[in-house]
């Protein structure tokens, strides 16, 4: 059962958006789903329309505080912390608590692997788990990319976004040798791009050019569109927000690549019962009811590429400075 994390220790580049969105695409497909929230600002949360993040307890951050202290048994359970957002999506919010619990894991023992844990109750329930990563390096984005067997990397099609690649690379890299040498880069994701701009135009070449045949980048871009920013605030995805419209079906599209990636080509699986989920305050809006129709996936790709040569990355020249990456 694939668990994704989203990750780029970079802000601002569409890492919450695109959980949301793939998410919803993915249940719009016929997945079950659940979204992670790991970042104690809760914009993943607030995105999927809860309303008081600071009120939802037990959130992740409880979570993670009480296996910091051992005390997973006598605590609540994962299961009491998810929340259905108004799309039916299922959540585990994230509040400041969460900054607390990632002080907490320091001194634990085992405290790179506390997420893989209590996942661990509840992934037979799910086709697939994603989990919001915030935007650090951190002892949390350890833990998620030890509870994870693949990852996605969302890079703004700016070039000062595109100094911290290799950085999560080497990570990723220290991950796989040290915690989970199962995790794999299911692929880059450009989004925030500017057809209109030759700098983001230029950036996407770049991007593909110097990863190619080294790190899959999705075909699929998430172009700059307000409609993406409006839905935080209606607390919806875009496939319901506006189903019709460029930024929806980019998301669809990249539910497609993401389940090639996956394997996953045939029907949904025979659903287990699902866990017991809290009734929480919502954004109440009006919105265009979901697409009927569900693309179809594109061809599984022969090979997921593998991380042996990441940090020998074959850049053209002039782009390794800014990459990070040394000659």
């Amino acid at each position: 059962m694939p668990i994704i994390a989203v990750a780029n220790q970079k802000g601002g580049v569409g890492k919450t958006t695109s959980t949301l969105n793939l998410g919803a695409a993915l249940q719009e497909a016929g997945k079950r789903v659940l979204l992670v929230d790991l970042d104690p600002q809760g914009n993943l949360s607030v995105a999927s329309g809860i309303v008081d993040i600071d009120a939802a307890y037990p959130s992740i951050g409880d979570l993670l505080g009480l296996a910091a202290r051992g005390r997973t048994s006598s605590g609540p359970g994962i299961e009491g912390a998810i929340v259905r957002s108004p799309s039916g999506l299922e959540i585990v919010p994230a509040n400041a608590t969460l900054s607390a619990a990632e002080l907490g894991l320091v001194s634990a023992l085992n405290r790179e692997s506390m997420l893989a844990g209590l996942l661990r109750t509840v992934e037979d329930k799910y086709d697939y788990i994603l989990i919001d990563c915030l935007p650090s390096l951190g002892l949390l984005a350890i833990n998620a990319l030890r509870a994870a067997n693949g990852i996605v990397i969302p890079v703004q099609a700016d070039f000062l976004a595109m100094q911290g690649l290799a950085q999560i690379f080497e990570t990723i890299a220290a991950v796989r040798e040290q915690l989970n040498p199962d995790l794999s880069i299911h692929g880059v994701l450009l989004t925030l791009v500017d057809q209109r701009t030759s700098h983001s135009r230029e950036v996407v070449k770049v991007v593909r050019s110097s990863l190619d045949g080294q790190v899959n980048v999705f075909e699929t871009e998430i172009r700059l569109h307000v409609a993406l920013k409006e839905t935080a605030k209606a607390g919806r995805s875009i496939l319901e927000y506006d189903s019709s419209s460029p930024s929806a079906e980019a998301y669809r599209n990249l539910a497609s690549e993401v389940l090639a990636v996956c394997g996953d080509t045939g029907l949904p699986r025979e659903r287990m019962a699902a866990p017991n989920v809290l009734e929480f305050p919502v954004h109440v809006v009006t919105a265009p009811e979901p697409a009927e129709e569900i693309l179809p996936l594109r061809q599984v790709r022969s090979e997921v590429p593998s991380f042996s040569s990441f940090l020998q990355l074959h850049i053209v020249e002039g782009s390794c400075r800014w990459l990070g990456a040394s000659h």
